[in-house]
């Protein structure tokens, strides 16, 4: 029963990660399913929905088509919608239901293209991996389709500015994060090339290829940074400036990359030693956002005994030893219950203790807009600190 949630939710699904990524690039954006599934998404998990306009689909999967394997009609749907919204692109996922039937979406997408000269994907999705997966295969579509190298005799010193990497609404919200980011890096003295992907569009994302270096921000934008690095020698830095501390490392080791061609990462160094009778911390989510707010912890508030729990399939390789990575309820109380101090999603506030000090840190891909008005700020003059955990 280790694999059973009573307390605890699921995080967003794969299919809803791609909407969410490419989201505001100008593509059409096909869920193949009954319907039901976009308006799961865009009621739960899409806080843009009501501001800003999309053309993401749902196919309407019913029991016939499924039973009969009507791949055609799903076929010439796209194709009617794609010739009149002449979209940049097309994207196909598909959920639990045709997951199980075997639906061929990558041979699908072969077909479309072929018939409406428009380049379309396939991602074999399956409705129950999370939004993680889903992002960072989309990112990384995007960018070996339509990043291209420049002229021929374009050197590294030719190139200007940084990729901003993995943000999305799902880990970020609508609460001035992004904005936030992109002001930072405008402040450290990087231009903005392209910021995947809010505040973007399609041919500022193909202009990454021009970057001197990429910095990732969540976990959902390293595939697409490794991308960038082999193909176009790109070096890119992990980390997200959570505090004055992370945003002068980041700046510094961003310079370092560009100057030597070598990635590196915001958590590099080792662990600082424990001090006795410091409280036992234990950060729960996404893994680059709470290993960086550890970093604010550790650096800016002292804290020596510090722990991250990432409960999705990718932790971007920045867990320590110590670390650890689980999905399953049990461990997850258990490590809740053994510490002193837990910050996470007010959700797992249901299977902690009741004497535990609990500080709420939402995160709209695991609780949607249940806690969207206590979103907090992360980056910028307007960053709102843990007041409770100051020294």
């Amino acid at each position: 029963m280790k694999q059973v949630y009573t307390k605890l939710c699921t995080y967003s699904a794969d299919l809803f990660g791609i909407n969410s990524a490419l989201y505001e690039l100008g593509g059409l954006i096909v869920m193949h399913d009954a319907s039901g599934c976009n308006s799961t998404y865009n009621t739960h998990d899409e806080p843009r929905w009501y501001t800003m306009d999309s053309m993401i689909y749902v196919s309407g999967l019913v029991e016939q088509d499924a039973i009969l394997g009507n791949d055609e009609r799903l076929i010439q749907d796209i194709i009617n919608v794609a010739e009149t919204e002449h979209p940049k692109f097309i994207a196909l996922s598909r959920s639990v239901l045709p997951t199980y039937l075997g639906t061929d979406v990558r041979g699908i997408a072969k077909v479309v293209e072929k018939r409406t000269g428009i380049p379309t994907f396939g991602f074999a999705t399956n409705g129950m991996d999370s939004y993680v997966c889903g992002a960072s295969e989309a990112y990384t579509t995007i960018a070996r389709r339509f990043c291209r190298r420049s002229d021929a005799g374009e050197t590294n010193h030719d190139r200007k500015g940084i990729n901003l990497l993995g943000i999305t609404p799902l880990d970020f919200s609508v609460t001035g994060n992004a904005e936030a980011l992109r002001s930072a890096a405008e402040e450290a003295g990087f231009p903005l090339r392209s910021c995947w992907s809010m505040h973007c569009t399609l041919e500022e994302l193909a202009g990454a290829s021009e970057a001197e270096a990429t910095l990732v921000v969540s976990t959902t934008g390293l595939a697409a940074a490794e991308y960038l690095e082999r193909t176009f020698g790109i070096p890119y830095v992990i980390g997200f400036p959570c505090g004055a501390e992370a945003f002068y490392a980041l700046q510094e080791q961003l310079k370092e990359a560009v100057r030597t061609g070598r990635s590196g990462s915001l958590f590099s160094e080792p662990a600082p030693s424990p001090k006795q009778g410091d409280r036992s911390t234990l950060i729960i989510g996404e893994a680059v956002h709470a290993a960086s707010l550890r970093f604010q912890l550790e650096k800016e508030y002292g804290y020596t005994s510090v722990r991250v729990l990432c409960p999705l399939e990718k932790d971007a390789g920045v867990l320590r030893k110590t670390d650890l990575h689980s999905s399953g309820e049990e461990e997850i109380t258990e490590a809740m219950n053994a510490s002193d101090i837990v910050i996470a999603d007010p959700i797992y506030r249901r299977a902690a203790r009741k004497d535990l000090l609990f500080l709420e840190d939402p995160h709209e891909a695991y609780s949607g807009r249940t806690y969207h008005s206590r979103q907090r700020r992360y980056v910028g003059k307007k960053a709102e600190p843990f007041e409770e955990l100051l020294p």
